[in-house]
């Protein structure tokens, strides 16, 4: 089971995570794609990667925009999966941007 994480175990980890922000008990982050099928293919690619972890964002995508909020609903805030998956977040969105 997921452990929900302190308010400074959490500034610190954001502290090395680049666009995130805390929001209540969640963080959050929007990504800009050059394209909108750069855009579905990064939602395609987490939306599997959170399926293994069994660990569900939300997700909104809008045109070439993502936007992502990650909470822990079982600890009612932010946990270590919370931030794992922001951390996957960022790469794949690396690996799609770089490919333009």
């Amino acid at each position: 089971m997921a452990v929900k994480l302190t308010g400074h175990q959490i500034d610190v980890v954001l502290s090395t995570l680049d666009g995130w922000t805390q929001a209540g008990g969640s963080i959050k982050r929007e990504y800009e794609f050059t394209d909108f099928i750069s855009a579905a293919m990064f939602v395609a690619g987490v939306s599997l990667e959170a399926e293994k972890m069994n660990h569900h964002p939300n997700l909104c995508h809008s045109g070439v925009t993502v936007k992502v909020e990650l909470t822990t609903k079982d600890v009612g805030g932010i946990s270590e999966l919370d931030l794992r998956l922001a951390k996957k977040m960022d790469g794949r969105a690396r690996q799609l941007i770089e490919k333009v």
